[in-house]
Protein backbone atom coordinates (compact mmCIF):
# COMPACT_ATOMS: atom_id res chain seq x y z
CA UNK A 1 0.00 0.00 0.00
CA UNK A 2 3.08 2.18 -0.06
CA UNK A 3 2.96 3.29 3.59
CA UNK A 4 5.75 2.88 6.10
CA UNK A 5 5.13 1.50 9.58
CA UNK A 6 5.75 5.02 10.95
CA UNK A 7 3.11 6.44 8.60
CA UNK A 8 0.62 3.77 9.64
CA UNK A 9 1.32 4.36 13.32
CA UNK A 10 0.89 8.12 13.00
CA UNK A 11 -2.31 7.67 11.04
CA UNK A 12 -3.69 5.23 13.62
CA UNK A 13 -3.02 7.70 16.44
CA UNK A 14 -4.65 10.49 14.43
CA UNK A 15 -7.76 8.40 13.67
CA UNK A 16 -8.11 7.14 17.23
CA UNK A 17 -7.92 10.72 18.46
CA UNK A 18 -10.63 11.79 16.02
CA UNK A 19 -12.83 8.90 17.14
CA UNK A 20 -12.33 9.78 20.79
CA UNK A 21 -13.44 13.36 20.12
CA UNK A 22 -16.57 12.10 18.41
CA UNK A 23 -17.65 9.61 21.07
CA UNK A 24 -19.34 11.98 23.52
CA UNK A 25 -21.35 13.43 20.64
CA UNK A 26 -22.45 9.95 19.59
CA UNK A 27 -23.58 9.01 23.11
CA UNK A 28 -25.44 12.30 23.49
CA UNK A 29 -27.29 11.86 20.24
CA UNK A 30 -28.31 8.33 21.13
CA UNK A 31 -29.87 9.64 24.33
CA UNK A 32 -31.66 12.64 22.82
CA UNK A 33 -33.19 11.52 19.53
CA UNK A 34 -35.41 8.74 18.33
CA UNK A 35 -33.67 7.82 15.08
CA UNK A 36 -30.11 6.43 14.89
CA UNK A 37 -27.80 9.46 14.82
CA UNK A 38 -25.75 8.29 11.87
CA UNK A 39 -28.88 7.88 9.76
CA UNK A 40 -30.05 11.43 10.59
CA UNK A 41 -26.60 12.69 9.70
CA UNK A 42 -26.79 10.81 6.40
CA UNK A 43 -30.12 12.42 5.54
CA UNK A 44 -28.48 15.81 5.76
CA UNK A 45 -25.53 14.55 3.74
CA UNK A 46 -27.49 13.30 0.74
CA UNK A 47 -28.55 16.87 0.05
CA UNK A 48 -24.94 17.76 -0.77
CA UNK A 49 -23.48 17.19 -4.22
CA UNK A 50 -20.97 14.46 -5.04
CA UNK A 51 -18.04 16.89 -4.94
CA UNK A 52 -18.81 17.79 -1.33
CA UNK A 53 -19.01 14.11 -0.44
CA UNK A 54 -15.62 13.36 -1.95
CA UNK A 55 -13.99 16.03 0.21
CA UNK A 56 -15.63 14.88 3.47
CA UNK A 57 -14.45 12.37 6.05
CA UNK A 58 -14.37 8.63 5.21
CA UNK A 59 -17.71 6.88 5.57
CA UNK A 60 -16.00 3.84 7.12
CA UNK A 61 -12.54 3.69 8.69
CA UNK A 62 -10.84 0.54 10.00
CA UNK A 63 -7.56 0.89 11.88
CA UNK A 64 -5.37 -2.10 12.79
CA UNK A 65 -8.38 -4.37 13.18
CA UNK A 66 -7.79 -7.96 14.31
CA UNK A 67 -10.14 -10.86 14.99
CA UNK A 68 -9.51 -14.43 16.18
CA UNK A 69 -11.80 -17.37 16.82
CA UNK A 70 -11.53 -20.12 19.43
CA UNK A 71 -10.59 -22.92 19.86
CA UNK A 72 -7.26 -22.37 18.20
CA UNK A 73 -6.96 -19.50 18.10
CA UNK A 74 -7.71 -19.11 14.40
CA UNK A 75 -6.75 -15.63 13.27
CA UNK A 76 -9.40 -14.43 10.84
CA UNK A 77 -8.09 -10.85 10.51
CA UNK A 78 -4.71 -9.33 11.27
CA UNK A 79 -3.89 -5.60 11.30
CA UNK A 80 -6.52 -4.62 8.73
CA UNK A 81 -6.47 -0.90 7.93
CA UNK A 82 -8.91 0.45 5.35
CA UNK A 83 -10.98 3.55 4.68
CA UNK A 84 -14.05 3.75 2.47
CA UNK A 85 -14.91 7.13 0.98
CA UNK A 86 -18.32 8.74 0.76
CA UNK A 87 -20.27 7.59 -2.30
CA UNK A 88 -17.64 4.95 -3.12
CA UNK A 89 -18.28 1.37 -4.18
CA UNK A 90 -15.49 -0.78 -2.75
CA UNK A 91 -15.16 -4.54 -3.13
CA UNK A 92 -13.43 -6.85 -0.66
CA UNK A 93 -12.02 -9.49 -3.01
CA UNK A 94 -10.36 -12.73 -2.03
CA UNK A 95 -10.64 -16.53 -1.82
CA UNK A 96 -12.86 -18.36 0.64
CA UNK A 97 -11.62 -18.02 4.20
CA UNK A 98 -9.53 -14.88 3.60
CA UNK A 99 -11.51 -12.77 6.10
CA UNK A 100 -13.67 -10.64 3.83
CA UNK A 101 -17.03 -11.69 5.30
CA UNK A 102 -15.60 -11.36 8.82
CA UNK A 103 -14.64 -7.77 7.94
CA UNK A 104 -18.20 -7.11 6.81
CA UNK A 105 -19.65 -8.59 10.02
CA UNK A 106 -17.36 -6.44 12.17
CA UNK A 107 -18.43 -3.27 10.34
CA UNK A 108 -22.10 -4.24 10.69
CA UNK A 109 -21.69 -4.89 14.41
CA UNK A 110 -22.59 -8.59 14.32
CA UNK A 111 -19.24 -9.31 15.96
CA UNK A 112 -16.67 -7.30 17.91
CA UNK A 113 -12.99 -6.96 16.95
CA UNK A 114 -10.31 -8.23 19.33
CA UNK A 115 -8.14 -5.23 18.55
CA UNK A 116 -8.22 -2.05 16.53
CA UNK A 117 -10.92 0.54 15.93
CA UNK A 118 -13.87 0.82 13.54
CA UNK A 119 -15.30 4.28 12.89
CA UNK A 120 -18.43 5.31 11.01
CA UNK A 121 -18.16 8.96 10.01
CA UNK A 122 -15.28 9.39 12.47
CA UNK A 123 -17.46 8.08 15.29
CA UNK A 124 -16.03 4.99 17.03
CA UNK A 125 -18.54 2.13 16.89
CA UNK A 126 -16.14 -0.70 17.86
CA UNK A 127 -12.84 -0.91 19.67
CA UNK A 128 -11.04 0.87 22.50
CA UNK A 129 -13.90 0.13 24.87
CA UNK A 130 -16.58 1.56 22.56
CA UNK A 131 -19.57 -0.37 21.25
CA UNK A 132 -22.55 0.82 19.23
CA UNK A 133 -25.23 -1.77 18.47
CA UNK A 134 -25.89 -2.70 14.81
CA UNK A 135 -29.23 -0.87 14.59
CA UNK A 136 -27.59 2.41 15.64
CA UNK A 137 -24.62 2.32 13.24
CA UNK A 138 -26.38 3.56 10.14
CA UNK A 139 -25.35 0.41 8.26
CA UNK A 140 -27.59 -1.53 5.86
CA UNK A 141 -26.94 -5.21 5.14
CA UNK A 142 -27.84 -7.37 2.14
CA UNK A 143 -27.28 -11.04 2.94
CA UNK A 144 -26.19 -13.68 0.46
CA UNK A 145 -29.54 -15.51 0.72
CA UNK A 146 -31.50 -12.19 0.78
CA UNK A 147 -33.28 -13.14 4.09
CA UNK A 148 -36.68 -11.85 2.94
CA UNK A 149 -39.70 -12.60 5.12
CA UNK A 150 -41.88 -14.99 3.07
CA UNK A 151 -45.10 -14.05 4.92
CA UNK A 152 -44.65 -10.32 4.21
CA UNK A 153 -45.30 -8.57 0.91
CA UNK A 154 -42.57 -6.71 -0.94
CA UNK A 155 -43.71 -3.41 0.53
CA UNK A 156 -43.91 -4.86 4.04
CA UNK A 157 -40.41 -6.32 3.72
CA UNK A 158 -39.05 -2.90 2.80
CA UNK A 159 -40.99 -1.15 5.57
CA UNK A 160 -39.64 -3.61 8.14
CA UNK A 161 -36.47 -1.53 8.47
CA UNK A 162 -38.36 1.74 8.88
CA UNK A 163 -39.53 1.43 12.48
CA UNK A 164 -37.73 4.66 13.34
CA UNK A 165 -40.01 6.63 11.00
CA UNK A 166 -43.58 7.71 11.71
CA UNK A 167 -45.92 4.94 10.61
CA UNK A 168 -47.69 7.10 8.02
CA UNK A 169 -44.39 7.86 6.25
CA UNK A 170 -43.26 4.26 5.84
CA UNK A 171 -45.32 3.29 2.75
CA UNK A 172 -44.24 6.45 0.95
CA UNK A 173 -40.55 5.78 1.63
CA UNK A 174 -40.91 2.11 0.64
CA UNK A 175 -42.52 3.07 -2.68
CA UNK A 176 -39.80 5.66 -3.28
CA UNK A 177 -37.03 3.09 -2.87
CA UNK A 178 -38.84 0.43 -4.89
CA UNK A 179 -39.30 2.97 -7.68
CA UNK A 180 -35.54 3.56 -7.68
CA UNK A 181 -35.02 -0.18 -8.24
CA UNK A 182 -37.88 -0.52 -10.76
CA UNK A 183 -39.98 -2.62 -8.36
CA UNK A 184 -42.80 -0.23 -7.45
CA UNK A 185 -45.36 -2.33 -9.37
CA UNK A 186 -44.48 -5.34 -7.15
CA UNK A 187 -45.36 -3.58 -3.88
CA UNK A 188 -48.15 -6.03 -2.94
CA UNK A 189 -46.57 -9.21 -4.26
CA UNK A 190 -44.79 -11.82 -2.12
CA UNK A 191 -41.16 -13.01 -2.40
CA UNK A 192 -42.09 -16.44 -3.81
CA UNK A 193 -43.82 -14.68 -6.72
CA UNK A 194 -40.59 -12.93 -7.76
CA UNK A 195 -37.56 -14.03 -9.75
CA UNK A 196 -34.17 -14.39 -8.09
CA UNK A 197 -33.03 -11.05 -9.47
CA UNK A 198 -36.17 -9.30 -8.22
CA UNK A 199 -35.74 -10.82 -4.75
CA UNK A 200 -32.18 -9.54 -4.71
CA UNK A 201 -33.36 -6.02 -5.49
CA UNK A 202 -36.05 -6.20 -2.78
CA UNK A 203 -33.35 -7.11 -0.27
CA UNK A 204 -31.34 -4.10 -1.44
CA UNK A 205 -34.42 -1.86 -1.19
CA UNK A 206 -34.93 -2.94 2.42
CA UNK A 207 -31.27 -2.17 3.18
CA UNK A 208 -31.25 1.33 1.69
CA UNK A 209 -34.75 2.41 2.80
CA UNK A 210 -33.53 3.80 6.18
CA UNK A 211 -30.91 5.87 4.27
CA UNK A 212 -27.86 4.26 5.88
CA UNK A 213 -24.35 5.69 5.80
CA UNK A 214 -23.15 2.54 4.00
CA UNK A 215 -24.69 -0.58 2.49
CA UNK A 216 -22.88 -3.89 3.01
CA UNK A 217 -23.45 -6.67 0.46
CA UNK A 218 -22.20 -10.22 1.07
CA UNK A 219 -21.74 -12.12 -2.22
CA UNK A 220 -24.90 -10.43 -3.54
CA UNK A 221 -24.88 -11.99 -7.01
CA UNK A 222 -23.56 -15.50 -6.33
CA UNK A 223 -27.02 -17.15 -6.28
CA UNK A 224 -27.92 -15.98 -9.78
CA UNK A 225 -27.22 -17.74 -13.08
CA UNK A 226 -24.55 -16.26 -15.33
CA UNK A 227 -26.78 -14.28 -17.71
CA UNK A 228 -29.12 -12.94 -15.03
CA UNK A 229 -26.15 -12.22 -12.78
CA UNK A 230 -24.63 -9.66 -15.14
CA UNK A 231 -27.94 -7.89 -15.77
CA UNK A 232 -28.89 -7.70 -12.08
CA UNK A 233 -25.39 -6.63 -11.11
CA UNK A 234 -25.42 -3.76 -13.59
CA UNK A 235 -28.91 -2.65 -12.51
CA UNK A 236 -28.10 -2.77 -8.79
CA UNK A 237 -24.77 -0.98 -9.08
CA UNK A 238 -26.30 1.60 -11.40
CA UNK A 239 -29.01 2.32 -8.81
CA UNK A 240 -26.43 2.67 -6.02
CA UNK A 241 -24.35 5.06 -8.10
CA UNK A 242 -27.31 7.20 -9.15
CA UNK A 243 -28.32 7.56 -5.50
CA UNK A 244 -24.75 8.28 -4.36
CA UNK A 245 -24.86 5.43 -1.84
CA UNK A 246 -21.63 4.21 -0.25
CA UNK A 247 -21.33 0.44 -0.66
CA UNK A 248 -18.95 -2.32 0.43
CA UNK A 249 -19.31 -5.60 -1.45
CA UNK A 250 -17.78 -8.98 -0.65
CA UNK A 251 -16.87 -11.16 -3.61
CA UNK A 252 -14.54 -13.94 -4.68
CA UNK A 253 -15.30 -13.23 -8.34
CA UNK A 254 -12.62 -11.05 -9.92
CA UNK A 255 -14.90 -10.23 -12.84
CA UNK A 256 -17.55 -8.70 -10.59
CA UNK A 257 -14.96 -6.78 -8.59
CA UNK A 258 -13.26 -5.27 -11.63
CA UNK A 259 -16.57 -4.43 -13.33
CA UNK A 260 -18.38 -2.57 -10.55
CA UNK A 261 -15.83 -1.13 -8.12
CA UNK A 262 -14.32 2.30 -7.68
CA UNK A 263 -11.62 0.56 -5.65
CA UNK A 264 -10.81 -3.06 -4.81
CA UNK A 265 -9.23 -4.34 -1.58
CA UNK A 266 -7.62 -7.72 -2.25
CA UNK A 267 -7.49 -9.91 0.86
CA UNK A 268 -5.47 -13.04 1.61
CA UNK A 269 -5.13 -14.97 4.88
CA UNK A 270 -6.72 -12.27 6.98
CA UNK A 271 -4.69 -9.37 5.58
CA UNK A 272 -5.14 -6.76 2.87
CA UNK A 273 -2.60 -7.34 0.11
CA UNK A 274 -3.42 -4.28 -2.00
CA UNK A 275 -6.02 -1.53 -2.35
CA UNK A 276 -6.43 0.29 -5.64
CA UNK A 277 -8.61 1.00 -8.64
CA UNK A 278 -9.51 -2.01 -10.81
CA UNK A 279 -6.93 -0.85 -13.35
CA UNK A 280 -4.20 -0.54 -10.70
CA UNK A 281 -5.02 -3.95 -9.26
CA UNK A 282 -4.99 -5.64 -12.65
CA UNK A 283 -2.09 -3.92 -14.39
CA UNK A 284 0.12 -3.09 -11.41
CA UNK A 285 -0.16 -5.87 -8.80
CA UNK A 286 1.96 -5.33 -5.69
CA UNK A 287 2.34 -9.00 -4.73
CA UNK A 288 2.51 -12.41 -6.35
CA UNK A 289 -0.84 -13.29 -4.80
CA UNK A 290 -2.59 -10.28 -6.36
CA UNK A 291 -0.94 -10.93 -9.73
CA UNK A 292 -2.07 -14.57 -9.83
CA UNK A 293 -5.46 -14.27 -8.10
CA UNK A 294 -6.82 -11.35 -10.12
CA UNK A 295 -6.92 -12.77 -13.62
CA UNK A 296 -4.17 -14.81 -15.27
CA UNK A 297 -0.61 -13.63 -15.65
CA UNK A 298 2.88 -14.66 -16.67
CA UNK A 299 5.54 -14.13 -13.99
CA UNK A 300 9.09 -13.58 -15.21
CA UNK A 301 12.00 -13.68 -12.76
CA UNK A 302 14.50 -10.86 -13.09
CA UNK A 303 16.98 -8.42 -11.62
CA UNK A 304 16.97 -4.64 -11.86
CA UNK A 305 19.71 -3.72 -14.31
CA UNK A 306 21.39 -0.30 -14.43
CA UNK A 307 19.57 2.98 -14.08
CA UNK A 308 17.61 2.96 -17.33
CA UNK A 309 14.62 1.01 -16.06
CA UNK A 310 15.56 -2.37 -17.54
CA UNK A 311 15.03 -5.77 -15.93
CA UNK A 312 17.35 -8.67 -16.78
CA UNK A 313 15.38 -11.90 -17.27
CA UNK A 314 16.06 -15.42 -18.58
CA UNK A 315 14.91 -14.18 -21.98
CA UNK A 316 16.96 -10.99 -22.15
CA UNK A 317 16.47 -7.43 -20.92
CA UNK A 318 13.03 -5.89 -20.58
CA UNK A 319 13.21 -2.12 -20.81
CA UNK A 320 10.69 0.66 -20.21
CA UNK A 321 9.51 -1.15 -17.08
CA UNK A 322 8.50 0.94 -14.07
CA UNK A 323 11.11 0.09 -11.44
CA UNK A 324 9.74 2.64 -8.93
CA UNK A 325 13.07 3.53 -7.36
CA UNK A 326 14.29 -0.03 -6.81
CA UNK A 327 18.10 -0.25 -6.58
CA UNK A 328 20.35 -1.83 -9.18
CA UNK A 329 20.55 -5.61 -8.68
CA UNK A 330 17.28 -5.89 -6.75
CA UNK A 331 15.48 -9.20 -7.38
CA UNK A 332 11.98 -8.70 -8.79
CA UNK A 333 9.21 -10.53 -10.56
CA UNK A 334 7.71 -9.03 -13.70
CA UNK A 335 4.00 -9.63 -14.27
CA UNK A 336 2.78 -9.66 -17.88
CA UNK A 337 -0.89 -10.37 -18.56
CA UNK A 338 -1.69 -12.72 -21.50
CA UNK A 339 -3.05 -9.82 -23.57
CA UNK A 340 0.20 -7.92 -22.93
CA UNK A 341 2.02 -9.84 -25.67
CA UNK A 342 1.79 -9.10 -29.38
CA UNK A 343 3.38 -10.81 -32.42
CA UNK A 344 6.45 -8.90 -33.62
CA UNK A 345 9.28 -9.70 -36.02
CA UNK A 346 11.72 -8.11 -33.60
CA UNK A 347 10.16 -9.40 -30.39
CA UNK A 348 12.36 -10.49 -27.49
CA UNK A 349 10.40 -13.70 -26.92
CA UNK A 350 10.96 -16.40 -29.52
CA UNK A 351 9.37 -19.83 -29.17
CA UNK A 352 7.02 -22.45 -30.54
CA UNK A 353 3.26 -22.86 -30.17
CA UNK A 354 2.30 -25.86 -28.03
CA UNK A 355 -1.49 -25.39 -28.02
CA UNK A 356 -4.27 -23.03 -29.13
CA UNK A 357 -7.75 -22.53 -27.68
CA UNK A 358 -10.50 -20.43 -29.23
CA UNK A 359 -12.32 -18.47 -26.47
CA UNK A 360 -14.68 -16.38 -28.61
CA UNK A 361 -13.14 -12.95 -28.10
CA UNK A 362 -9.53 -14.14 -28.44
CA UNK A 363 -7.29 -17.11 -29.14
CA UNK A 364 -5.40 -18.43 -26.12
CA UNK A 365 -1.97 -19.61 -27.21
CA UNK A 366 0.53 -21.56 -25.12
CA UNK A 367 4.09 -20.75 -26.21
CA UNK A 368 7.21 -22.65 -25.13
CA UNK A 369 10.23 -20.37 -24.81
CA UNK A 370 13.87 -21.40 -24.47
CA UNK A 371 15.70 -19.67 -21.61
CA UNK A 372 19.26 -18.37 -21.68
CA UNK A 373 20.11 -20.99 -19.04
CA UNK A 374 19.21 -23.81 -21.46
CA UNK A 375 15.78 -24.64 -20.05
CA UNK A 376 12.26 -23.99 -21.25
CA UNK A 377 9.34 -21.93 -20.01
CA UNK A 378 5.72 -21.91 -21.18
CA UNK A 379 3.78 -18.64 -21.25
CA UNK A 380 0.12 -17.95 -22.00
CA UNK A 381 -0.74 -15.38 -24.66
CA UNK A 382 -4.11 -13.98 -25.78
CA UNK A 383 -4.11 -12.98 -29.44
CA UNK A 384 -6.83 -11.50 -31.66
CA UNK A 385 -8.99 -14.02 -33.52
CA UNK A 386 -7.56 -12.59 -36.75
CA UNK A 387 -4.23 -14.22 -35.88
CA UNK A 388 -3.93 -17.85 -36.99
CA UNK A 389 -1.42 -20.20 -35.36
CA UNK A 390 -1.18 -23.97 -35.12
CA UNK A 391 0.71 -26.32 -32.81
CA UNK A 392 4.39 -26.36 -33.75
CA UNK A 393 4.42 -22.91 -35.41
CA UNK A 394 7.32 -20.61 -34.59
CA UNK A 395 6.33 -17.25 -33.11
CA UNK A 396 8.06 -14.08 -31.94
CA UNK A 397 6.43 -11.88 -29.34
CA UNK A 398 6.99 -8.43 -27.89
CA UNK A 399 5.44 -6.89 -24.80
CA UNK A 400 2.92 -4.11 -25.37
CA UNK A 401 4.18 -0.86 -23.75
CA UNK A 402 3.00 -0.41 -20.14
CA UNK A 403 1.89 -4.05 -19.88
CA UNK A 404 4.93 -5.21 -17.89
CA UNK A 405 4.69 -4.49 -14.17
CA UNK A 406 7.36 -5.09 -11.53
CA UNK A 407 6.19 -7.02 -8.46
CA UNK A 408 8.49 -5.94 -5.63
CA UNK A 409 10.33 -8.24 -3.19
CA UNK A 410 8.67 -11.32 -4.57
CA UNK A 411 11.28 -13.48 -6.24
CA UNK A 412 12.58 -14.92 -2.98
CA UNK A 413 9.14 -16.45 -2.41
CA UNK A 414 9.57 -18.55 -5.56
CA UNK A 415 13.17 -19.53 -4.89
CA UNK A 416 14.71 -17.09 -7.36
CA UNK A 417 18.47 -16.78 -7.15
CA UNK A 418 20.31 -13.50 -7.78
CA UNK A 419 22.99 -15.54 -9.61
CA UNK A 420 21.10 -14.73 -12.80
CA UNK A 421 23.04 -11.47 -12.99
CA UNK A 422 26.43 -13.18 -13.00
Amino acid sequence: MGRTSEDQGARAVQRQGACRRARPTLRGRLERIELPPLIRYHRRRVENDSQSRSLSMPAIDLENVGKSYWPGPVQALSDVTLDVREGEILTLLGPSGCGKTTTLRLIAGFEAPDEGTICVRDMAVSGNGEWVSPEHRGVGMVFQDYALFPHLSVGENVMFGLHGRPKKQRPERAKEVLELLDLAHHFDRYPHELSGGQQQRVALARAIAPEPVVVLMDEPFSNLDAHLRDNVRDEVIGSLRSAGITCILVSHDQRDALAVSDRVAVMNQGKIEQVGTPLEIYKHPESIFVATFVGRTNLLQGLIQGVDGCVLTDFGSLCRVDRSGLPDGAPVMVSVRPEGFTPSEHGLFRGSVTSTTYTGSAVEVEVQLPTEAGGHRVITVHLPTTESYSTGDEIRLAIVPDYASVVRNSCQLLGFSPQLAE
